[in-house]
């Protein structure tokens, strides 16, 4: 009898085992999915997300866009500004639909403040960020582009793009327009 007992508690310990190592393997093998299928999964272009930011709040502009994962799939994020405000409208990247639409008025300093206005993105002639993740993947030589960002520093509008590759991650910073690569960054 004890031979039995032995018997079966050895044969539930392999099998919890490989289930407990099927589940993680199956985990790790869905994030890398999720990943490599955000910039599939886009069917709204940033430019036509930037056109829809700027119909619905028209006379302002673009201080900011990412691309985020959602549990709605791909959102849009885009945030601007006028003399008064700040505004953000989230738009679902599959299909253009307004998930959030919100704004703020700015209090007296931001008002005030000059800078703000250099913070406004070049939003024209934007590259895609199919291409983007293309020419960042290229330069890391390989890997899954997974965050998306458009930005502006020393009055350039960039794209960053966070590439991952095994275990590690890159930030590459692609001019908006030209798709020149403007630098690339270890992100450990």
């Amino acid at each position: 009898m004890k031979k039995i007992m032995g018997f079966i508690t050895i044969m539930l310990s392999i099998l919890l085992v490989g289930c407990s190592t099927n589940s993680t393997s199956s985990s790790t093998q869905s994030k890398s999915n999720s990943s490599k299928v955000l910039k599939n999964q886009i069917k709204v272009s940033a430019n036509d997300a930037i056109k829809l930011y700027q119909k619905t709040y028209p006379k302002t502009s673009v201080t900011s866009l990412e691309l985020e994962k959602s549990y709605r799939g791909p959102v849009y994020k885009i945030e601007g500004i006028d003399e008064q405000k700040e505004y953000q409208l989230n738009i679902n990247a599959r299909n253009k639909k307004i998930l959030q639409n919100s704004q703020e008025e700015l209090d007296e300093d931001d008002q005030d403040d000059a800078s703000r206005k250099s913070e406004t993105l070049d939003v024209d002639d934007l590259i895609s960020i199919k291409k983007a993740a293309k020419i960042a993947e290229d330069k890391i030589g390989g890997g899954v582009s997974t965050e998306f960002s458009l930005d502006k520093d020393l009055g350039k509008t960039y794209w960053e793009v966070t590439v991952k590759k095994n275990s590690t991650e890159k930030s590459v910073k692609i001019n908006a327009q030209t798709g020149k690569i403007l630098e690339v960054e270890n992100d450990d």
